[in-house]
């Protein structure tokens, strides 16, 4: 698994330091993990953040696995030293997307997880294979399931049918020349618009060489009011054949 890019553009330009995504890749190549913290929500980036690094170092994403996530995240706050506002927001919750993918070489494969609308396309030579966990841009207005740190809003993940919702087999074996693409809700949802109206979105998505090159496009695109403004990321992957465990990104 190699990174062929990565970049994010914040919500408010001058404002990168706001910026609530959160993308990190293991050092062996092998982990992604892409969270995009709800803006509406309390320390929703710092969520993100320790979401996106446990993926990393466990991606079994279970009731356990929650409840250490609950636990790291409730003590970095100092709750008695908060004003009565800020204490009512951190009990509210914050709330965030996580798309989280392992490539195992030995099976040419990528075991991805979804919770939300972050979103993940593969594409061979170009031409989409499949879009998920949302295939449709009109989904996008709808309200996504996020992971919560309040843990009731926590229950669909108890639900008998989470893993059949939320995790999915990427098979690479029969591809020529596999790309995932992995992205948060506004570039997701401007993106599937794109291919559904047979534009460029997806080819200017791939041919971008640098940060600087997505962040005039993604300016660009909400100048002309295709693109949601929010902050957007994305994390290009490539798939080699020949590629072996331990093979670091580059």
């Amino acid at each position: 698994m190699k990174r062929e890019f990565s970049g994010t553009v914040p919500k408010e330009f001058a404002s990168p330091e706001a910026n609530e995504d959160a993308l990190s890749l293991s050092d062996d190549g092998t982990r992604f993990a892409l969270s995009d913290g709800a803006s509406d929500s309390f320390n929703s980036k710092l969520w993100a953040n320790q979401l996106a690094r446990k993926f990393l170092a466990d991606p079994g994403l279970n009731a356990e696995w929650l409840a250490a996530a609950l636990a790291d995240y409730a003590a970095a706050h100092d709750l008695a030293s908060m004003s009565w506002s800020k204490q009512a927001a951190f009990e509210r919750g914050s709330f965030a997307t996580l798309l989280g993918g392992e490539y195992f070489p030995e099976h040419h494969a990528v075991e991805l997880l979804g919770v939300g609308d972050t979103v993940a396309l593969l594409l061979d030579a170009g031409d989409l294979v499949c879009a998920w966990p949302l295939d449709d841009p009109d989904r996008f207005q709808e309200r996504p399931s996020l992971l919560s740190t309040v843990a009731r809003h926590n229950d669909f993940l108890m639900s008998g049918d989470f893993r059949t919702k939320h995790v999915k087999i990427v098979q690479l074996a029969e591809l020529r020349a596999p790309r995932l693409l992995c992205m948060t809700d506004a570039l997701g949802e401007w993106v599937l618009r794109s291919l559904r109206d047979q534009d460029s979105g997806v080819f200017d998505l791939l041919s971008l060489k640098s940060e600087e090159q997505l962040a005039e496009l993604v300016l660009r695109e909400r100048a002309a009011k295709r693109m949601r403004i929010d902050d957007s990321t994305l994390l290009a992957l490539s798939f080699e054949r020949n590629e072996r465990d331990g093979l670091p990104v580059s």
